[in-house]
């Protein structure tokens, strides 16, 4: 694993672009037995009709299929990785709810599958997919390559989360001051301006002019709307 791993780390620090990145993530998966890879990355940002990137080495055509379809929004896959960093497991059992996506998925040969997400500091979620269209996974296989496996999700995640958020929509945020924050922190606590400036020793007009400056840096048109923001981005952490 260790030739294995520097080879991979040494490709991805060595990518001029997320396409080039993506490469060296398939290449490593096909050596661990997963001749198709997919990577989607959910964006913090906004709240309602989440933006995501996706790319893969799938056929074109599902891709687009994919698309066309919103299977998106009803991946059994991606509803799991909002919520949990435990892998799934293709199975009839997982893609119950979306018989349709699984009936089409498999036709283009993605029958066996793994997937496991990665919650960014910045709020948003990745997800490594793993997948082949023969010999199914076994226990044992995947008890052997665990390691490795999960290994090049959180490498894969660094890496390619990296390139997207170079240029991510929505997220085009200017640098909050600390003072900023700290109004925003004490915000999300539930503190009135008079509440927060007494604990920071200073006025409730000074208050609120932080908190009017770091809503105009997030985009947001209300108080409640800045600190949501920053609390999904990982600007209050």
């Amino acid at each position: 694993m260790e030739r294995w791993g520097g080879a991979l780390l040494q490709a991805l620090h060595d990518s001029a672009c997320v396409e080039q990145a993506f490469d060296a993530v398939a290449d490593a998966a096909q050596q661990l037995g997963f001749d198709l890879c997919a990577y989607g990355y959910q964006f913090p940002l906004p709240f309602t009709r989440k933006r995501c990137y996706l790319i893969s080495n799938y056929d074109p055509s599902w891709r687009a299929r994919y698309e066309e379809a919103g299977y998106l929004r009803i991946d059994p896959t991606v509803l799991h990785a909002r919520r949990s960093l435990e892998p799934v497991l293709w199975n009839d059992a997982t893609f119950r709810p979306a018989a349709q996506l699984w009936d089409e998925a498999r036709s283009f040969g993605l029958r066996h599958g793994w997937a496991q997400a990665c919650f960014g500091p910045e709020g948003g979620v990745g997800l490594l997919t793993l997948a082949r269209d023969v010999e199914p996974l076994t226990m044992s296989e995947l008890r052997a390559k665990e390691m490795p496996m999960r290994f090049l999700v959180n490498v894969a995640h660094g890496a390619l989360s990296s390139w997207v958020l170079r240029f991510p929509p929505g997220l085009q945020l200017e640098r909050l001051t600390p003072r900023e924050r700290e109004v925003l922190r004490w915000a999300a606590d539930g503190k009135t301006s008079n509440d927060t400036a007494r604990l920071l020793s200073s006025s409730p007009h000074t208050v609120e002019f932080h908190m009017k400056n770091a809503a105009r840096k997030m985009g947001a048109g209300s108080r409640p709307a800045a600190t949501a923001r920053a609390a999904a981005t990982g600007l209050l952490r």
